[in-house]
């Protein structure tokens, strides 16, 4: 006996017996024929007969012709070539009979009925569809309905690395919007130096004398100016001398610092050059911020009673004196120091607030 999906296997090609009494049913897939250029509508096929709905020419009765078997797919089709005779059977259809039913279109004609009986595929009107399609997702992977711990585990670290590589990009994104917008670098730097009073020179020239341990009214140092005459400054206290460019030999402009003047128990602070434009941006911060060389950071204020000098035009330069708001490491008198001004754009308007808060209360008490 013959297999249902193979047959004459082995045997010469021949035309398939009539439907009555055939071994093959008859299939409801969907298809249509094409014959001589004309579509008809499939009723039903095997791998040995099909059966079409439609008007035919009654000259075509008995006659073989090469019939096109059109499946349709979600967004394609197959279409297999068959010889086959036409047999009128009923007023509106017809029976064709495939002459050789093992011809080329045998091999996939035979796997999509097969699938087709097995159920790996469906009919949706006039359209095949894949059965795992409408089984949905759900179905062909019930594993990942519910994860095991190993890839919870997996999921989880993935999650914590994105996490960390966000805060690290908005850690980073804010660093570089706060050194670029709201931080000022000052471009001259600044000196340590104890507290107390600092002799400049008062001529250009060059050092000839210097005494660091010069009694008050002594000769601290001397300087040969330019013009030929030699100018000596006199130690003005009972205090100790730190030079700052003191060194016998050294040529200095006027306004250069020499040296430095103060008590034995002064602390440090800070000098500098700064452009007069930046002086209101300072004060408005309320300070700068100092780095030293070595990576020492610090905030430091406007000493009290600092002196400014009217006037000038917004390029020229004033001498500072800044008070750090910490107390500098020994040896770090003579350093220099990295300054910059940080604006904060709320504190105009938390300040604001502030002075709100403490008119209100005022009123209530």
């Amino acid at each position: 006996m013959t297999s249902p999906t193979d047959p004459y296997h082995g045997g010469q090609d021949q035309p398939a017996p009539h439907r009555q009494g055939n071994e093959y049913p008859l299939l409801d897939i969907p298809f249509s024929a094409v014959i001589d250029g004309r579509r008809y509508s499939g009723d039903g096929i095997s791998l040995v007969e099909a059966e079409v709905s439609g008007l035919v020419d009654p000259a075509m009765d008995g006659t073989e012709r090469v019939v096109q078997l059109v499946f349709e797919f979600p967004g394609f089709q197959i279409v297999l070539a068959a010889a086959a005779r036409i047999s009128r059977n009923r007023d509106n259809g017809f029976e064709l009979v495939f002459t050789q039913p093992t011809g080329d279109h045998y091999a996939q004609l035979r796997q999509i009925l097969n699938d087709y009986i097995s159920g790996d595929i469906t009919s949706s009107g006039a359209l095949i569809r894949s059965a795992d399609l409408n089984r949905g997702s759900g179905a062909r992977h019930p594993a990942d309905a519910r994860p095991g711990f190993g890839a919870r585990l997996r999921r989880l670290f993935g999650t914590l690395v994105i996490l960390l590589l966000a805060a690290i990009l908005v850690a980073t994104a804010a660093y570089l919007v706060d050194r670029r917008v709201f931080t000022t670098q000052i471009t001259t730097p600044a000196r340590v130096v104890p507290a107390g009073q600092t002799l400049r020179a008062t001529a250009d020239g060059q050092i000839s004398f210097v005494d660091l341990e010069a009694a008050e009214g002594d000769v601290l140092y001397a300087i040969d100016t330019s013009d030929g005459e030699t100018l000596t400054i006199a130690m003005p206290c009972d205090c100790t001398a730190r030079p700052i460019n003191a060194t016998q030999g050294d040529t200095v402009l006027s306004g250069d610092a020499v040296v430095a003047v103060s008590a034995g128990d002064a602390g440090l602070v800070m000098e500098a050059e700064i452009p007069r434009a930046m002086i209101y941006e300072i004060e408005r911060a309320g300070g700068v911020t100092a780095e030293l060389s070595d990576g020492t950071t610090f905030t430091a204020s406007l000493a009290e009673g600092v002196h400014i000098p009217s006037g000038g035009a917004p390029d020229d330069y004033a001498t500072l004196t800044f008070v750090p708001d910490a107390a500098l490491p020994e040896g770090s008198a003579g350093r220099v120091a990295r300054l910059s001004v940080s604006h904060d754009p709320f504190a105009p308007a938390l300040r604001r607030v502030e002075d709100g808060v403490a008119q209100l209360d005022s009123l209530f008490n």
